[in-house]
């Protein structure tokens, strides 16, 4: 319930609410007007404030967009003034707004792509959603959703994916991106569109697959190969800058509905415009998180010094903004169920399912070691912080690796906070390197089980002795450890990722409340806004949640059952439940 108070009754209700809460005489009329007049008061609620100089209080009030009051009812009431308006929360859990540090929120409403496949659907019954598939304005059929293990079984069966597209679309060209983002499958009017022919060499950080006889490509472009045939298709146009603001607007929304006030972009294509987008928003006011865009570093590229000094061009981190480019997207490698991570031993299949790998038995690298220390090595020195994907125990190690030498190269002078995410394999040696060298593990809980089903076709008996999804490993050696969804792979809500973080069994973390900080004040750290937000603290800006349950009580199995009822950033509501 929200109650709203008119200036005319203003007075009375003051003297009723502090008889009623306090059980006393109501106050003079000099003293209630002691305290500035707040614009927002809570009452009346379970306010969980992650501050554990004062882990809970019933009631907080909000002046210009910063926390004046975190306390009693009482205490919070005497900030009461002629504008006030009052949030009665009967008893429901106030919290701090949630951070998700790993999203694609642009790309994942983009209506370029019209076109949408199942994961684990038969391959034959592909061609007639294709079919029905209408192009974009830019005229190709972009699309997303199949799975890469059923292409790859298909191809193993003799099967030509490129042919199966044309069959579906002979003309037109189609690009469809595999449900994890790391393969494209294109028909021939794509592959000829974009360039891509037998002559066309590998890039870094990707394969072009092609038909074992004739060294045609096949249609399938793993990894950094699919990325440079989107770049095509969605080069900027007045219409696709447009679908990335819609797009942009339309993410925002459900952040805010999920209860997410920061987050940050974690591969921001500039060479298509969607930079752009960003500060579209900003400018017209329609940002309502903190957000930090991670630039993303082209790994096909032969220039790096120029490409360098064009992500410095692009840097921004004003403390005081919405938005921030302070960030740098890197992969190290790529995933596994493309056997495209890099390990450090070869991935040993099963025959059962498959006889061969897609690349080679140690997987890609994006960045090898030299090069991503180079760019580590500079961009810090601008002042970026880095976000390395790395899944294989080599990317992970090979990572950890260009961290330590670009601050050992830099004197160790600049404090980065850089983050390895995903972290699927982690050697054992490499564990407590984490900590000592200062670098976050962003962990996806949502991707366990898909890691676990490839983990059992491609690794059987690689770990021996080992452990995959080293999340509590991590945590107890005293690494400072995010939780993130990777939306729109995973799910978007913070409750449903505290769930999966706290069903891993030797691999959960301990409790509700490692949870909670690992979406608040862990990644408020990473993003360098803890002394601003990340727990509910005086002097702190007023970014709040209000749920329909507590959390920190209900059983674990329940988390993702959560319903955010109202979501405020700078204490101004961006998202509101009808039912509040």
């Amino acid at each position: 319930m929200r109650r709203f108070l008119s200036h005319s009754a203003l007075l009375g209700a003051a003297f009723l609410l502090f008889a009623s809460i306090t059980h006393a005489q109501p106050l003079s009329m000099n003293r209630l007007f002691t305290l500035p007049g707040a614009d927002l008061i809570l009452t009346n609620g379970f306010v969980y404030t992650v501050n554990p100089a004062k882990p809970t209080a019933s009631a907080l009030a909000v002046l210009g967009g910063r926390i004046v009051y975190v306390g009693n009812d009482q205490g919070a009431l005497r900030y009461l003034g002629p504008n006030t308006q009052i949030i009665d929360l009967q008893g429901r859990m106030a919290m701090p707004g949630a951070h998700d540090v790993h999203v694609h929120i642009l790309e994942a409403f983009h209506d370029a792509f019209t076109c949408f496949l199942q994961a684990g659907a038969p391959v034959s019954s592909y061609p007639s959603v294709v079919q029905s598939c209408s192009p974009n304005e830019s005229g190709w059929i972009l699309g997303f959703g199949h799975s890469i293990f059923d292409l790859h079984r298909y191809m193993e069966n003799g099967g030509c994916p490129r042919s199966l597209l044309d069959s579906a679309q002979p003309t037109t060209p189609v690009a469809i991106m595999e449900e994890t983002s790391h393969s494209v499958w294109a028909n021939s009017a794509a592959l000829q569109a974009a360039g891509i022919t037998a002559s066309t060499p590998d890039p870094s950080g990707g394969a072009i697959l092609r038909d074992p006889d004739t060294g045609e490509p096949n249609g399938i472009l793993l990894d950094a190969a699919g990325e440079t045939i989107m770049d095509f298709a969605l080069a900027p146009t007045p219409a696709l800058e447009q679908m990335n603001y819609d797009a942009l607007l339309t993410g925002l929304e459900a952040a805010n509905r999920n209860g997410l006030t920061s987050l940050c972009d974690a591969r921001c294509y500039w060479k298509r415009g969607y930079d752009t987008a960003w500060k579209r928003a900003r400018d017209e006011g329609e940002l309502t998180v903190r957000a930090i865009v991670g630039l993303w570093a082209y790994p096909y590229e032969t220039d790096d010094s120029q490409q360098i000094a064009d992500l410095a061009a692009r840097y921004s981190n004003d403390p005081d903004s919405l938005l921030r480019f302070s960030q740098v997207k890197l992969y190290a490698d790529g995933e596994i169920g493309h056997t495209t991570a890099a390990l450090l031993q070869p991935y040993m299949l099963d025959p059962f399912f498959f006889d061969d790998t897609l690349v080679g038995p140690l997987g890609l690298n994006y960045f090898d070691e030299a090069r991503l220390t180079n760019y580590v090595t500079q961009l810090e020195a601008v002042g970026f912080d880095m976000h390395i994907h790395a899944i294989g125990n080599r990317g992970v190690h090979e990572a950890l690796n260009a961290v330590e030498a670009a601050g050992l190269a830099n004197g160790n002078v600049y404090g980065p906070r850089h983050r390895l995410t995903h972290v699927h394999l982690v050697r054992p040696a490499d564990v407590p390197r984490f900590s000592s060298l200062n670098v976050i593990a962003d962990f996806q809980p949502f991707e366990a089980g898909d890691f676990n089903f490839y983990y059992g076709i491609y690794l059987p008996n690689f770990l021996v002795n080992q452990q995959a999804e080293r999340l509590r490993d991590l945590y107890d050696a005293g690494a400072r450890v995010v939780l993130s969804s990777d939306f729109d792979v995973g799910e978007l809500s913070p409750f449903t990722g505290m769930e999966r973080a706290l069903t891993l069994g030797n691999q959960s973390l301990p409790d509700i409340h490692a949870a909670i900080r690992a979406y608040t004040m862990e990644p408020a750290y990473l993003m360098r806004q803890e002394d601003r937000v990340g727990s509910l603290k005086r002097g702190k800006r007023a970014d709040i949640l209000v749920l329909d349950r507590d959390i920190t009580t209900i059983p674990t199995n329940q988390l993702s059952q959560t319903k955010v009822l109202l979501t405020l950033l700078d204490g101004k509501e961006v998202w509101r439940d009808p039912s509040f």
